[in-house]
């Protein structure tokens, strides 16, 4: 698919806030459907989006801190 073309090709910073902002989108839009029409499917997929929005921005924020720190001689978290 070319959007998994274009999404591999991207740095990660430009990359994961894209996935992110996507996966929220879903999320509310699965939430707004579980509010407004009901289904425990619709609210789970709504919690799912929503908690792979939340890991893919933790991981992130690990990243890009430890990517600014290698940037600036500094070492990074260990882990």
């Amino acid at each position: 698919m070319l959007i998994n073309v274009i999404l591999r090709v991207l740095p990660f910073y430009l990359r994961e806030p894209i996935i992110i902002a996507v996966c929220l989108s879903f999320a509310g839009l699965a939430l707004y459907y579980f509010v407004q029409v009901g289904g425990w499917g619709r609210g789970g997929f709504g919690l799912l989006f929503l908690a792979i929005a939340v890991l893919r921005a933790y991981f992130f924020r690990r990243e890009l801190r430890s990517h600014r720190a290698a940037k600036a001689g500094g070492v990074g978290p260990q882990a």
